[in-house]
């Protein structure tokens, strides 16, 4: 199996885990570059079969690593010129949802990079779908958050998650997209995903490659040296979003209480005292 460049980094997750937050986090390390979500998926429909879509994620490295080292350009999606460590509105839209406030564009980094720079795509959904190709590949780390969280932000936000799709991944895993299309249920539907995606970490990736939001907070972000040691020097001040005010409490509740008559994925990385502890009262 060929190699691509060790200092090329995967990173994928649980969409609304912390993925956004650990690229921004990441960008704060030298000699790091984390992108959030710089690739379009939909062009992943165009290609003949999986293993061109990881030929396609190969190129997608290769050229940004020559972009950056160029002229310190590359393409990511972008808040104001940086990675968000949020890429949604702290406000509810007139939709009744929150919606994302990142686009896609270039960027310039203004640091210093040296050719072995790490170099960090995030893509939760697509990559996700395609992990069992990227193991072999890249050092792939997976984010994942406390699923009764993980379902109250999805119901938040203008998203498909919030539909109980993942587009980018159904693109990729047509049996994914075949067994969500039978679930009438919103929220068994939404279920049925969030185990798919946990599964996918489960299955593919040792357990030192999944790295909780939990952790992350809790340690300011130096957690994440086990993507990249120097990350070990981070500190910042992280607040838990896991009780979220922005989230449906009734909601919460119903949701809590389904998930703990499940037999989800997500049991192998979350007991179920932490998912009651978080069901409002």
């Amino acid at each position: 199996m060929q190699q691509a460049n060790p200092q090329n980094v995967i990173i994928t997750g649980v969409p609304r885990s912390g993925t956004t937050l650990t690229c921004h986090l990441l960008n704060k390390v030298p000699n790091v570059v984390a992108l959030h979500e710089p690739m379009i998926m939909h062009d992943f429909e165009t290609l003949p079969d999986r293993p061109s879509m990881r030929d396609a994620v190969d190129a997608f490295y290769a050229e940004s690593r020559r972009s950056l080292l160029a002229s310190r350009t590359v393409t990511t999606k972008q808040v104001a010129g940086k990675v968000p460590d949020n890429p949604v509105h702290g406000h509810y839209a007139a939709s009744g949802k929150r919606e994302s406030r990142a686009e896609r564009d270039d960027i310039v980094v203004d640091k210093p990079l040296t050719p072995d720079f790490v170099l960090c795509v995030k893509h939760p959904s697509g990559f996700s779908a395609l992990l069992d190709l990227l193991v072999d590949r890249y050092p792939c780390y997976a984010i994942v958050r406390n699923p009764l969280s993980v379902l109250a932000s999805w119901n938040s936000v203008s998203f498909p998650v919030s539909r109980g799709h993942a587009p980018a991944a159904e693109r990729v895993d047509r049996q994914l997209q075949a067994d969500l299309a039978k679930i009438e249920d919103l929220h068994d539907r939404q279920l049925h995903l969030l185990s798919w995606f946990f599964g996918r970490y489960r299955n593919h990736l040792p357990d030192n490659h999944v790295i909780r939001y939990e952790d992350i907070v809790a340690t300011g972000g130096s957690v994440l040296k086990s993507i990249t040691p120097a990350a070990s020097a981070l500190h910042e001040p992280l607040q838990s979003q896991n009780v979220n005010k922005l989230y449906d409490r009734d909601l919460m509740r119903a949701l809590g209480h389904k998930l703990l008559q499940a037999d989800g994925a997500w049991w192998h990385y979350f007991g179920r005292d932490t998912v009651e502890k978080l069901i409002p009262a």
